[in-house]
């Protein structure tokens, strides 16, 4: 498993992090980020983000897979 985590995130996947120090860390970074109040904050730029990408896909519906994809 931690080779599998170095390979794919560089060591810093909290699925694949050993237990320990690290992955409380990257918890308590996690969860400040990801409470209600927090996630109240990007929905301006969530709005404008999906704003841009139904634009995108009306001037150029052809190439619809990479608007969703940004």
């Amino acid at each position: 498993m931690v080779a599998v985590g170095e390979m794919l995130a560089g060591g810093l996947s909290l699925a694949f992090a050993p237990i320990g120090d690290t992955v409380r860390r990257m918890r308590r970074a996690l969860h400040t980020h990801l409470q209600p109040k927090a996630a109240q904050e990007y929905e301006p730029l969530q709005m404008s983000e999906a704003k841009n990408m139904v634009l995108n896909i009306l001037d150029d519906p052809s190439n619809f897979r990479n608007h969703t994809v940004t």
